[in-house]
């Protein structure tokens, strides 16, 4: 009966553990592109007439790049339509910086951050995600 008890409460913290390991991950990952999102936002707003700098068609594909490799985890964690979307975005983002279309790469890169923050609270550890 004891025996029963130890593997079932050690499956429960397995369980528990690997969502908690997984919510970490998630939440980095995507904090992580809307603070380099921001970045490059700020950047694009102190070059409104010139957007499309050599440094920040670079940084936008950047951006874009390190985003794919994370995205080979994610994949196996949340939704793929998601990420799409997500992936989208990113490659957008850069042609419009590419073109030297400030206003267009402003409003996508503003729909990716706010896609991003709802992403993010989807994945949160609390009692409404849990329930």
């Amino acid at each position: 009966m004891v025996k029963k008890w130890f593997v079932m409460i050690s499956l429960l913290i397995i369980l528990v553990a690997g969502c908690v390991i997984e919510s970490i991950y998630v939440n980095k990952s995507f904090d992580w592109l809307i603070n380099s999102l921001e970045t490059l936002q700020i950047e694009l707003t102190e070059n409104k007439e010139k957007c499309d700098t050599e440094e920040l068609i670079k940084k936008a594909y950047n951006i874009h790049n390190e985003w794919d490799k994370k995205t080979k985890v994610l994949k196996c964690l949340i939704w793929h339509s998601g990420i799409k979307d997500i992936e989208i975005g990113m490659a957008r983002v850069s042609v419009y910086v590419e073109e030297n279309n400030y206003t267009e790469a402003y409003a996508e890169i503003a729909a990716l951050i706010d896609y991003c923050s709802h992403y993010t609270e989807d994945f949160s550890i609390s009692a409404e995600n849990i329930f």
